[in-house]
């Protein structure tokens, strides 16, 4: 009667543990609904003013030499 008896309160005790919130872990707080705007949206503002042209790049390499033209 005895390891019957003590096989009940070990699976007794597995059952409370299984259940026991606090062996869960972490939990992370609900997460709000998603919000949309309600009211209307203002217009855009206006564009700003254009910035400074940048330093002028490297010339590029020499074509090629075209035919030679009619004699005159």
């Amino acid at each position: 009667m005895y390891k019957e008896n003590g096989k009940q309160k070990i699976s007794e005790m597995f059952q409370n543990q299984v259940i026991n919130p606090n062996l869960v872990g972490p939990t992370f707080p609900p997460m709000p609904p998603v919000t949309f705007p309600t009211g209307p949206i203002s217009p855009t503002g206006s564009t700003g003013a254009t910035g400074v042209t940048g330093p002028m790049g490297s010339t590029g390499a020499t074509g090629l030499t075209g035919d030679t033209g009619p004699t005159g």
